[in-house]
């Protein structure tokens, strides 16, 4: 039988978002279903790494992928975690004389004596998004890139890249370097920007795309749907459009929004409203009202979902008439295959990676043409076939993405770029 590889997986994303929230973003649902397609491929003995930790982590590894051995960049960050909930207990009671004791004479030095602790040799390193520490000792190294947004769009990211530990300008500075590293895309999109902006060599990146959870499937329930309506206070007796993205230019939400009310007000539509999943409330409402004269008349017809639970978002996505998402430039966009896993049809732009996502499953468009949008809605309102058509279409496109085809393509690279 052939002897496993020893793989070391930086699971320090998943660490840092334990609890339901903002954090949660495609990418730690990308490093939570590749781990465990990992894992449950039995190819190799994986260990996990990661920059923080405590008990939390520990008992959710078990729960979620078993038991594997866990090691920090610190080799008592567990034990200074705990420590940091005592500094908290011991400021509340106002004991800092205790506090100061503690941190100089226990804290401190063990947080330097577990600077000086090595790791094992690994066969292969693989990171989900960031660099690798210089403890962690690989044959081969492997990490995913997701895309090149912060580069492509900076004046969105002028505060984020002002700190000299940025994340992403830390990989980029990493891969000017020319390390022995080898690369995952999550698309061609993806690849070819990071080949043509950083000259980077395309035998060194495999494409392999991502997936939509199994928690995201055609919800036929109509108590679940009204639960879910009911839940994020969406009308009775009317249609809704969904959306589901974070409040930045980049999504183009503001655009999305402006024109469905301009669709309701050309057609004098009465019965739909636009439901929006997971944006910033009252940043939001103040650009649109500065984009919209007459806004008051129509801000009933926005509803406010907020964070959507895991558990609600494929009642939504299935009782929708439609899901917008005409982002100016996505890495790959897993909101539109998580719609069309559903079962609703989709509206998304023509860029970027997302027509490799979507194909011929949806309306695609030019994502800063108002015109397109308005056009876009008014062929699915009045169109009950095509929203069928494209319904089906997107059910049967989501079938080609599955988080074991994606681990597959990973397994593969990995073991035939050890031969």
């Amino acid at each position: 039988m052939k002897k496993k590889k020893a793989l070391i997986f930086d699971a320090s994303v998943i660490a840092s978002n334990l609890s339901n929230g903002r954090g949660r973003s495609g990418i730690y649902f990308a490093t939570y279903n590749i781990l465990k397609s990992l894992v449950k491929s039995e190819q190799f003995d994986i260990s996990l790494y990661s920059t923080c930790a405590g008990d939390e982590f520990t008992n959710f590894v078990k729960q979620n992928f078993g038991k594997l051995p866990i090691y920090y960049s610190n080799h008592y960050t567990v034990f200074l975690s705990r420590m940091a909930k005592l500094d908290k207990i011991l400021r509340a009671y106002k004991l800092n004389l205790l506090k100061l004791m503690l941190n100089v004479f226990v804290r401190k030095p063990i947080g330097l004596i577990g600077r000086c602790i090595t790791l094992p040799n690994f066969d292969v390193a693989f990171s989900p998004i960031y660099i690798f520490t210089n403890k962690i000792k690989a044959k081969r190294k492997y990490i995913l890139l997701h895309d090149m947004i912060p580069v492509l769009f900076t004046d969105y990211y002028k505060t984020a890249r002002s700190n000299s530990h940025y994340w992403f300008d830390i990989l980029v500075n990493y891969i000017k370097t020319k390390p022995n590293c080898k690369y995952f895309a999550n698309s061609d999109a993806t690849k070819n920007d990071f080949v043509r902006l950083l000259k980077m060599n395309p035998d060194d990146i495999t494409v392999t795309p991502l997936a939509a959870n199994d928690n995201f499937y055609h919800v036929s329930d109509a108590r679940k749907i009204a639960d879910a309506r009911a839940k994020y206070n969406i009308p009775n007796g009317k249609k809704y459009v969904f959306s589901l993205c974070t409040l930045e230019p980049r999504k183009n939400l503001i655009r999305a929004v402006k024109t469905f009310i301009e669709f309701i007000k050309k057609n004098k539509i009465d019965d739909m409203v636009f439901v929006l999943g997971g944006a910033h409330w009252d940043e939001f409402i103040g650009k649109l009202e500065s984009e919209i004269d007459d806004l008051g008349k129509y801000k009933d017809k926005i509803i406010r979902a907020g964070y959507i639970d895991d558990e609600d978002l494929a009642a939504l996505y299935s009782g929708a008439e439609w899901f917008v998402y005409t982002s100016q430039y996505e890495g790959f966009g897993l909101p539109p295959l998580e719609a069309m896993k559903c079962g609703c049809p989709v509206i998304t732009s023509n860029n970027s990676s997302l027509p490799e996502v979507v194909g011929d499953a949806g309306i695609m468009i030019d994502w800063d043409s108002d015109e397109q949008h308005i056009a876009a809605y008014e062929n699915y309102y009045n169109n009950p076939k095509m929203r069928e058509d494209m319904r089906l279409r997107g059910l049967k496109r989501a079938k080609q993405f599955s988080w074991d085809k994606t681990a597959d393509l990973i397994i593969k690279t990995i073991l035939n770029q050890a031969q």
